[in-house]
């Protein structure tokens, strides 16, 4: 396998009108996008090892029009800024009654806690008997089927069914990334109005520690905020945003009764996937979508250690940074000496180099000077003097180009120069005659314009 991508990349290519990987995100997160030329260049200099890893070479890369090579551009550079690996699953929590908070702790006690996990298809539920020994509502026990003497059997005291719930959400997932563990994300319904202060309020009293790794976050504001982007239809919103609702709104299939914990909580999950499928980001999956709103900053902290090499070997080779490249195969890729890869064999920094020096012409043996034809007016060699001297449209400086032309051609054996003027009318613009001088060359056969 080889060890490099590219062949002869340009030096100036690489060093030059570059962006960081996170300054590339903010301009695509904005909609600007940078031209096809600095798009190459990022690529070269900053995703070598992505592109290896596809088998693009140098000629793919420089055959990729500008909407293909944008559209590149913006799935390598998202590739890096998802790749935050976490955990996340949708809760939710059954009470007693309607919970209020009040200077003295809640009014209501927590009887069901319920997880789901999309990546497992798993759910998890327990009955909890009330902390603070309350009974059962009867509207409650009618709606969620959930009975007291229920609760006294079959419910558990709060720490062994906190216990169960670590142990659910602490479950390595399939195929998940090194250090998912650190970033567990907790989705719910509604949450922020009562279950994640129900739950830190019961943690404090039985004196336990949340996670540092857990984070939570409310579907009520993902749904609506992707709701609010979406086309406008007949049914402009659902009825409300309950998630009975939303799920009918949706016209997700029910699977399973409602108002248990567990089920619910797959409820919400199924309610925020579809419409994150629908009405978010037509580019990311809906848990790609999770990252902008709960991960945005350490994602991009993330892309900045993956650019200035702080971050861990281990998660460099799983982020497709740069250090798959050894560092005689880079060097050959700046310097533009040649390596194993099947790229272009261009000499590179002699076609981008700057053309400022001026080479020598050959003697110049004929001249034609034409305008756009109007009128056609013949000279031959020996009025070429007299008439670019009569000639007051004639600029200073191509008269001195005639005469040191006139000069060479003097001093070749039997040459004739044959001018031809053709008079155009004035330009609508500048309302003067453009003229062109049209300069052959008798090696090479070739022409080169002058424009007066």
């Amino acid at each position: 396998m080889y060890a490099t991508v590219f062949r002869k990349a340009p030096a100036n290519l690489l060093s030059k009108n570059t962006f960081l990987p996170l300054e590339v995100l903010t301009k695509i997160q904005l909609g600007i996008f940078p031209p096809l030329s600095v798009q190459r260049a990022f690529l070269l200099e900053h995703c070598s090892a992505q592109l290896q890893q596809r088998g693009i070479t140098e000629a793919k890369l420089l055959a990729m029009d500008g909407r293909l090579c944008t559209q590149f551009l913006k799935q390598l550079v998202y590739e890096r800024y998802l790749s935050i690996p976490f955990r996340v699953y949708t809760f939710d929590m059954e009470f007693t009654g309607l919970p209020v908070f009040t200077q003295d702790g809640p009014t209501e006690d927590i009887t069901e806690l319920g997880l789901y996990s999309p990546s497992r298809d798993n759910i998890f539920s327990c009955l909890v008997r009330p902390v603070c020994g309350r009974k059962q509502s009867p509207e409650v026990a009618e709606l969620t089927h959930i009975t007291d003497k229920m609760l006294e059997e079959e419910g558990l005291p709060f720490p062994e069914a906190w216990s169960r719930f670590l142990n659910f959400v602490n479950t390595p997932e399939p195929n998940e990334k090194a250090g998912s563990e650190e970033c567990i994300l907790l989705l719910s319904h509604g949450g922020k109005l009562a279950d994640i202060s129900f739950i830190k309020w019961t943690l404090e009293k039985f004196k336990l520690e949340l996670p540092s790794s857990f984070v939570f976050g409310d579907t009520i504001h993902l749904i609506r905020d992707a709701h609010r982007c979406r086309p406008v239809t007949v049914d402009k919103h659902p009825p409300s945003w309950k998630l009975a609702d939303l799920v009918q709104w949706l016209k997700i299939p029910p699977t399973l009764p409602v108002h248990r914990a567990g089920n619910d909580a797959k409820m919400t999950w199924d309610a925020l996937y579809h419409t994150l499928l629908r009405y978010g980001n037509e580019d990311l999956s809906p848990r790609e979508q999770l990252v902008s709103h709960f991960f945005d900053e350490k994602a991009k902290q993330r892309m900045k250690s993956m650019t200035t090499g702080d971050i861990s070997a281990g998660e460099e080779g799983e982020c497709f940074s740069e250090t798959d490249m050894s560092s005689t195969d880079q060097r050959h890729i700046h310097k533009g000496t040649h390596s194993r890869s099947g790229a272009l064999e261009l000499d590179f920094d002699d076609i981008f180099k700057d053309s400022c020096e001026s080479k020598q012409s050959p003697p110049i043996t004929e001249f034609v000077l034409e305008d756009n034809v109007e009128t056609d007016e013949c000279l031959t060699s020996e009025s070429l003097e007299s008439h670019s001297l009569q000639s007051r449209q004639t600029p200073p400086h191509l008269a001195s180009e005639l005469s040191r032309s006139k000069s060479s051609s003097l001093d070749m054996e039997s040459t004739t120069s044959h001018v031809s003027i053709k008079v155009s009318k004035n330009s609508p613009h500048t309302r003067k005659k453009n003229r062109t001088v049209v300069v052959t060359h008798q090696d090479t056969g070739s022409q080169e314009s002058i424009l007066v």
